[in-house]
């Protein structure tokens, strides 16, 4: 991890570890080889930012579905979300952090499961 010193965005090759797959994770068909240091930089900083818009698409539609005013969503006519989306987390995993105090909130933010 690059907080312990690693290098960022680097993944190891499974060529390191022993492995049956002849494709790594990263870069699977080597179009990354030929780079410049500061083109893989720009193409690490896009690939973050991209990352970073599809969580805030996701929790938009998230949010639209359950009846917030999300501006650009509310013209689609998404169907709202009866259910709670943290319902697969139950007492049962209580030992995780912070879903005991989750599961408590079920069912009582003003909508029914």
């Amino acid at each position: 991890h690059y907080m312990r010193g690693g290098k960022p965005g680097y993944f190891p090759t499974f060529k390191e570890i022993p492995h049956p797959v002849p494709l790594n994770l990263f870069d699977p068909f080597g179009f990354t080889k030929k780079l410049s240091a500061e083109q893989k930089a720009k193409k690490l900083n896009i690939e973050v930012n991209n990352g970073r818009l599809a969580m805030i698409g996701i929790f938009g539609f998230i949010s639209a579905s359950k009846g917030l005013i999300v501006p650009g969503l509310d013209s689609l006519g998404l169907a709202r979300y009866g259910g709670e989306y943290m319902a697969p987390f139950t007492a049962a995993d209580s030992a995780l952090p912070y879903v005991a105090d989750m599961v408590k909130q079920i069912g009582n933010l003003g909508y029914a499961l």
